[in-house]
């Protein structure tokens, strides 16, 4: 066998091989892709599943009430404070120049 006649042989085959490789990857990537998005749709439908459950919607609640308790508390402080405030004697500097 002449040696152009090996050489494009070895080339022959060498490129085949990288298409084979090409098709695996591709195949690979593929299955990896189908599987990524079987597995957001699951986390999709869980995450629906646990917003829409009645232990949620009662945290939902109880979050809500303790953050208007404590809205109603800040504000009750707020008004005494300022009640303290204004109550407060004004103090006036005197001018003690003899």
């Amino acid at each position: 066998m002449q040696p152009r006649m090996l050489l494009i042989v070895a080339l022959s085959a060498l490129l085949a091989s990288a298409r084979a490789d090409e098709a695996e990857e591709s195949l690979l990537l593929a299955s990896m892709q189908g599987y990524m998005e079987q597995a957001a749709k699951r986390v999709q439908n869980a995450l629906s599943n646990v917003q829409q459950s009645e232990m949620a919607m009662q945290a939902r609640g109880w979050m809500d009430n303790g953050f208007s308790s404590l809205k109603g508390y800040f504000s009750k402080f707020t008004d005494k404070l300022a009640g303290l405030w204004d109550s407060s004697p004004e103090v006036h500097p005197t001018n003690s120049s003899y």
